[in-house]
C-alpha cells in the first residue's frame, strides 16, 4: 500500500473520530433539554443513550491561556429561596449560573432591590439561604458563601462533587449526585467541610428529616438511614416516577409525573413514621411540580415543564388535601418559596423570570410582578461599548460592557417568551437587527427602552447573521438572503438563494463568498448582492466556518481543515479532534478559538498539518457561539449567560535550533502576484536556502545557495497557481517559516 492511501486512510479514520452528531440531531437534543428541569438531565440524558459527561464530571482542568474576565450569568430561572426578619425579606434567585440577592418589600407599595449578583463555576441546581449563609449547588459542586453583607457576599468554600440536589440540615449537607452517590458532609465549619460518608444511590431530589434522606429517582423514592453519616444505607422505597419530595415530621410530600402522558401529575402525602415503609394517605391530582413547599397548612407548587400552574394546597387534613387555587401564568414552573410573614409566594418561571404573587387570599392569589426574565443566550455582538445578546425566548438583551468584569443589564426588547426562538442578532450605532417571527429592527439610540423600528418578512427566521456596509447577510431554513439596510427602518430583501435543507447554523463572510454551515455546507458568492449564487459545498454538516487567509476552519465534531484557495472547490486537507463535540472554531490571526460542551480551547493554526492546542478554559455550561472583539473573546454559554475572556499567555513550542536567536521572516506583499519579498531583521547569510512549499507540503519552489549578504531576497511567483503558501529559509544555523497568499 502506497504512502498516499496510507495517508488518505488515516484522514478518513480521523474524520470519524471526530465526527459528532448532526447539526439537525443537535437541535433537536437542545430543545428537548430545554424542557427537562437541570436535576433531572443526567438521567434523561442516559435513558436515551446520551449520556453527557458534562453533567457527571465536576473536576475541571486548570485554565491556561484563556482566563474569564466577566460573566453576565443569567438564564432561566430555576431555583429560590429566602430568609425573613423582622426589618426585611430577602429572596435568592438561582439562574442559570449566577445568584441575584434581592430585598423584598409591601409596604405602601410593592418594592424590589437587587442587592448583588453571584456567579457559580456551574448550572445551577439548588440554592438555601440559613441566616448569614448562602448554599448553593450547581453541576460543579456545593459552594458556601457568606452573605452576612449582602451586597458584598465572598465564598467562603466549594465542595467539588457531582450534584443534582442537596440538603442541609444541622451541621450535616446531604448531596445525591449525577454520578448515582449519595454523600453527606459537615459543614459545622464552613470554611472547611469535611466528607462524612456515602452510598451509592441514584436520584435528583432530596430532603431530610428526623435521621432519613428522601431521594426522588425515575424510579422511584428511596429512604436513606443517615442516622450514622459515616454509614448512610437505604432501608425502603415508594413509588416511581418522582418528581418532588419534602418531609416534615412524618409526613413526606411527594410529586409524580406520568412518563407517558405529559402533564399529568399527582400530589402524594406519605405517611412515614415506620420509615422502612412509607405508604400513601392522600393524593390529588393536576398538581404539584419541580418545586413544592410547605408554610403551615398550605403546600405552594410550582408546577412544571408540562403543567405550568402555580396552585395553593391546603395540607390541614392528610388525608384529604385540596386545592384552594390554581394560576396559569405562562413560563415553565421550577422552583418556589412562599413566605407566611411576607405574605407573598416567589415563583421561578424559567425563561419567564420570577414572578411574585400576593397571597394574602390564599383562595385568589394575584401576581404583584415578574422580573429577571432571561433564558438561553444564543448569540452576541459587540458595538460601541455594549453587547447584543439573542436570549433564545426572551429576546434581546442590551448589556453595558464598559467595564468587563462587571457586565450590567441595560436594557431589553422582550418577546414575552413567545415563539419562535430569538436565534441571532447584529448591531451598530443605534439599530440592532434581530430575528423573532421576522427580520426585525430595532432602535437601541435609549439601551433602557429599546424599541420597534421597522420589520420585514423573510422566508424564515434568521438562524445568523452578519452586517457589512450597507447590507446584512442572513442564513436561514433552506435559504442564504441579503438584506439592504442603508434604511434602517426600512429594511429592503435585495438578493435570495436556496442554500441546502436544513436549519443554517453559522455564517461567515470572506471577502465576496458566504459559507453558511448546515448539513451540508454551502459556499455562496455574494460578489453581486442581487443575485447570490451557491456555487460549492461541504460534504459534511458543520455548525459554523470560520476563513483565514484561504483556509476554512470547520466545527463538526471536531476542526476539520479545507483549502478555498478555489472556494467553490474545496478540499479537505487535515483534521483535529479537541475535547468533546466542536461546536463553534472563530479565527483570529494565527490562532482558532474553539468553543464546546467544556469550555474554550485556542489552537495554533499558522501551520494547518501541525494544529496545537495552546490554551483552555473552563465555562459554566456548553459554548454555542464565540465572538471575538478585540481583546475580549465573548462566548455565549447557553442557559449559564454570556462569559468574557481574554487570552493571558499562549504557550507556543519554539523549534530546536542552535546558533542566533530566530529573526522575524516577513514575505511582501500577501497577498502577491508576481513576485514576493523576503525581508528579515539580520543578512540570511551566504549559504541559505528558500523553500517554496503548497499546502499539501509539496515542494514548489527551491532557491539553493543563495549568495547574498542582505536582508531581502526577491522570489519570483508568478507560476504558482492562486492559494496559500509556505516560505522555509534556512542558513547560519537558523530556520525560519513565514506563509504568503498568491491571488
Amino acid at each position: 500500500m502506497n504512502r498516499t492511501i496510507v495517508l488518505l486512510l488515516g484522514l478518513g479514520m480521523a474524520m470519524l473520530s471526530i465526527a459528532g452528531p448532526s447539526v439537525r440531531d443537535e437541535v433537536a437534543l437542545r430543545d428537548s433539554l430545554s424542557r427537562v428541569h437541570p436535576r433531572m438531565r443526567a438521567s434523561w440524558l442516559r435513558e436515551r443513550g446520551l449520556d453527557d459527561s458534562y453533567y457527571t464530571t465536576f473536576t475541571r482542568p486548570d485554565s491556561q491561556g484563556l482566563r474569564e474576565v466577566g460573566r453576565w450569568s443569567f438564564g432561566p430561572s430555576y431555583d429560590v429561596d429566602g430568609r425573613v426578619t423582622p426589618t426585611e425579606t430577602l429572596v435568592a434567585l438561582a439562574r442559570g449560573s449566577g445568584v441575584s440577592l434581592l430585598r423584598f418589600s409591601r409596604q405602601d407599595s410593592l418594592s424590589i432591590e437587587l442587592l448583588s449578583d453571584i456567579n457559580a463555576p456551574g448550572l445551577l441546581d439548588r440554592v438555601w439561604v440559613r441566616d448569614t449563609l448562602l448554599y448553593v449547588g450547581s453541576t460543579a459542586g456545593l459552594e458556601i458563601w457568606n452573605i452576612a453583607d449582602e451586597r458584598n457576599p465572598s465564598r467562603i468554600s466549594w465542595i467539588q462533587t457531582a450534584l443534582n440536589d442537596f440538603y442541609v440540615q444541622d451541621s450535616l449537607a446531604y448531596v445525591i449526585g449525577a454520578d448515582d452517590s449519595f454523600k453527606v458532609y459537615n459543614v459545622s465549619d464552613p470554611a472547611s467541610p469535611t466528607f462524612r460518608g456515602a452510598c451509592r444511590d441514584s436520584g435528583y431530589d432530596i430532603s431530610v428529616c428526623n435521621g432519613y434522606a428522601y431521594i426522588g429517582d425515575r424510579w422511584g423514592l428511596y429512604v436513606i438511614d443517615v442516622s450514622n453519616p459515616i454509614s448512610p444505607h437505604r432501608i425502603g422505597s415508594w413509588g416511581s416516577a418522582i418528581e418532588q419530595v419534602l418531609a416534615r415530621g412524618h409526613l413526606c410530600y411527594v410529586t409524580t409525573f406520568n412518563p407517558n402522558a405529559p402533564g399529568e401529575l399527582t400530589f402524594h402525602i406519605l405517611d412515614v413514621a415506620v420509615p422502612s415503609l412509607p405508604y400513601q394517605i392522600g393524593s390529588l391530582d393536576s398538581v404539584g411540580g419541580y418545586g413544592v413547599y410547605l408554610v403551615d397548612t398550605l403546600a405552594f407548587c410550582s408546577g412544571d415543564a408540562d403543567l405550568p400552574r402555580f396552585s395553593i394546597v391546603s395540607v390541614a387534613d392528610s388525608n384529604r388535601p385540596y386545592a384552594l387555587s390554581t394560576t396559569d401564568d405562562g413560563g415553565w414552573g421550577m422552583g418556589i418559596w412562599a413566605s407566611g410573614l411576607a405574605q407573598a409566594a416567589f415563583v421561578c418561571y424559567d425563561w419567564g423570570g420570577l414572578h411574585v404573587y400576593d397571597t394574602r387570599n390564599t383562595s385568589h392569589p394575584v401576581r404583584d410582578t415578574f422580573l429577571l426574565d432571561d433564558d438561553a443566550a444564543v448569540d452576541v455582538c459587540i458595538d460601541n461599548g455594549r453587547a447584543y445578546v439573542a436570549d433564545w425566548m426572551s429576546g434581546l438583551k442590551i448589556l453595558d460592557i464598559s467595564d468587563p468584569a462587571r457586565p450590567t443589564t441595560l436594557g431589553s426588547y422582550d418577546t414575552a417568551g413567545q415563539p419562535p426562538d430569538m436565534a441571532s442578532v447584529v448591531a451598530r450605532d443605534s439599530f440592532a437587527f434581530v430575528d423573532w417571527f421576522w427580520f426585525r429592527v430595532v432602535d437601541v439610540s435609549d439601551p433602557a427602552h429599546p424599541t420597534a423600528a421597522g420589520q420585514l418578512d423573510l422566508f424564515a427566521p434568521p438562524e445568523d447573521m452578519v452586517i457589512r456596509d450597507s447590507f446584512v447577510y442572513v442564513a436561514e431554513v433552506n435559504r442564504f438572503q441579503i438584506v439592504n439596510v442603508a434604511r434602517p427602518r426600512e429594511p429592503v430583501l435585495v438578493g435570495s438563494c436556496v442554500a441546502g435543507d436544513a436549519t443554517s447554523a453559522g455564517l461567515w463572510l470572506a471577502d465576496t463568498v458566504a459559507y453558511v454551515a448546515n448539513d451540508v455546507t454551502q459556499v455562496v458568492n455574494v460578489a453581486d448582492p442581487a443575485s447570490p449564487q451557491v456555487v460549492g459545498q461541504f460534504n459534511r454538516g458543520a455548525w459554523n466556518v470560520s476563513v483565514t487567509d484561504t483556509f476554512a476552519f470547520v466545527s463538526s465534531g471536531g476542526i476539520l481543515v479545507y483549502s478555498v484557495a478555489a472556494p467553490t472547490q474545496p478540499r479537505l486537507i487535515d483534521s483535529l479532534s479537541v475535547g468533546p463535540s466542536t461546536s463553534w472554531v472563530e479565527a483570529v490571526g494565527s490562532l482558532l478559538y474553539v468553543g464546546s460542551r467544556d469550555g474554550v480551547r485556542i489552537v495554533d493554526i499558522s501551520d494547518v498539518h501541525n494544529m496545537r492546542v495552546r490554551g483552555f478554559t473552563s465555562t459554566p455550561y456548553s459554548v454555542k457561539r464565540l465572538t471575538y472583539t478585540s481583546p475580549y473573546l465573548y462566548a455565549s454559554c447557553w442557559e449559564a449567560g454570556v462569559c468574557i475572556l481574554e487570552s493571558t499567555q499562549v504557550a507556543v513550542d519554539d523549534a530546536a535550533h542552535t546558533g542566533p536567536a530566530l529573526c522575524r521572516l516577513r514575505a511582501l506583499p500577501s497577498p502577491a502576484t508576481g513576485s514576493i519579498a523576503l525581508t528579515s531583521s539580520v543578512p540570511f547569510g551566504d549559504e541559505a536556502v528558500i523553500i517554496v512549499r503548497d499546502v499539501m507540503g509539496k515542494e514548489v519552489i527551491r532557491l539553493n545557495s543563495v549568495a547574498t549578504i542582505s536582508r531581502s531576497v526577491h522570489v519570483d511567483v508568478t507560476c504558482l497557481p492562486c492559494g496559500l503558501y509556505y516560505v522555509e529559509v534556512t542558513g547560519s544555523g537558523r530556520r525560519e517559516s513565514v506563509k504568503f497568499v498568491k491571488y
